[in-house]
This record gives structure tokens, C-alpha cells and sequence, in this order.
């Protein structure tokens, strides 16, 4: 087999030449891995922000349903207020059915919490980021909010059992019932919130089968 020893440049213009070609040689090689990596980024960061916006539309669709169950929380938290008053005077209760929580539809981060464990949100504007950061700040609010009013609407069942109870749980369930007004105040302002700054131009799912079934037995009268 022959060798081909390179040959010495001759000239100060033969070796520019070849130094010309090398540098030429290198830049084309990074602009490739630029161009290669740019491709690679842009996929990415498609592929976190419709990962982002189907959970905030997950999301969205919680607030839409815990938003629809706004009037009749009002309700049956006025009805909790005239059986207080009742039993205050001796009188009965006078529920017709057992009383029941507001059904939850949960909201999740999961997906937020990775992306900001990974390198694709590095590669969005600080516009996008930042956008993205607000809407998830107000998901989260809204999933501790609602535990929390889950929380005290568990206390609030108590009153199912009104033939075992003493002065101090009626006490207990007047204090949790104020509570519950109190939640129920603060979420009224953070859904509006979220549907007017949070929405990410994502629409909520509609309520449907078992939800929209557990939505109208909430929604029924105690009385």
C-alpha cells in the first residue's frame, strides 16, 4: 500500500491556502453542530410547551368544574347556616338527605415540575418563561386551596351523625362552616383570576359522565 506523505507548502500563498482550508473545514463542521443542535432545541421545546399547555388544560378544566359548583356550595352553605339557626332553637334539622362535599376534580404540576428540572425551558424567551411560571403559580394555589377546602368540608360532615353530637362539636362545625365561607370567598377570587391571567389560550373540557353525575347530586337541596 502507499503512504502520500503530506507535501511541504512551497509558497507563503500555498500555505494559506491549505490554513484556509482547515479553518474553512472547521467552521463548516460547527455550523453543522449549530444547525443540528438548533434543530434538536426547537423540537424540544415544542415538545414541553404542548406538554405544558395539555396539562394546563387539564388543569383549566378543574377550575371549570370547581367553578360550576360555585352556586351551590352558596347554597348548601346557607343551608348549613339556617340548620345552625334551627338547631339553636331546638327545632330540627329537617334535612332530607345525608350531607354531602363538594366532588373534586384534581389539578396537577407534574409536567411544570419536570420541565423545570430540564434544559428545554432554558430555550424558551423570558416572555414565554415567565408566562408559564405565573400560570403555574396560580394552578398551584388553586390544588392547596382546594385540599384545603376538601379538609374542612370533611369536618363539616359531622353533622350526618347530629344524634351523637355535644355542645362543643356544634361549636366545632359552626367554626368549620365559618371556614368553609371564608375558602370559599378566597377560591371565588383565584378562579376568576386564573380564567382571566392563567389560561394559557387553552379552553377547559367539557363536564361530562361520572363528573357532571356527581356534580347534580352535590347540587341538590338538603332541604
Amino acid at each position: 500500500m502507499d503512504i502520500h506523505k503530506p507535501k511541504a507548502a512551497h509558497s507563503w500563498s500555498e500555505f494559506l491556502i491549505e490554513i484556509g482550508t482547515i479553518v474553512c473545514g472547521i467552521l463548516i463542521a460547527l455550523a453543522g453542530e449549530q444547525i443540528v443542535e438548533s434543530f434538536h432545541w426547537r423540537h424540544e421545546v415544542e415538545a414541553e410547551r404542548e406538554a405544558l399547555r395539555d396539562e394546563a388544560r387539564d388543569n383549566l378544566s378543574a377550575v371549570a368544574y370547581r367553578q360550576a359548583e360555585t352556586p351551590c356550595i352558596d347554597r348548601r352553605l346557607a343551608e348549613l347556616e339556617e340548620g345552625f339557626r334551627r338547631q339553636a332553637q331546638g327545632a330540627p334539622l329537617a334535612f332530607r338527605q345525608p350531607f354531602t362535599r363538594p366532588p373534586i376534580w384534581v389539578a396537577s404540576t407534574g409536567t411544570w415540575d419536570i420541565a423545570v428540572s430540564g434544559q428545554a425551558l432554558g430555550h424558551m424567551s423570558h416572555k414565554e418563561k415567565l408566562a408559564f411560571s405565573d400560570a403555574y403559580d396560580a394552578y398551584k394555589a388553586f390544588a392547596r386551596l382546594r385540599n384545603d377546602e376538601d379538609m374542612v368540608w370533611r369536618r363539616l360532615a359531622l353533622i350526618n351523625h347530629r344524634e351523637m353530637l355535644g355542645p362543643g362539636d356544634w361549636v366545632e362545625l359552626h367554626q368549620a362552616w365559618g371556614e368553609a365561607v371564608g375558602t370559599n370567598d378566597r377560591m371565588k377570587s383565584l378562579l376568576t383570576y386564573i380564567k382571566g391571567s392563567a389560561a394559557m389560550g387553552q379552553s377547559p373540557k367539557p363536564i361530562a359522565g361520572a363528573d357532571l353525575a356527581d356534580l347534580k347530586a352535590f347540587c341538590t337541596s338538603l332541604f
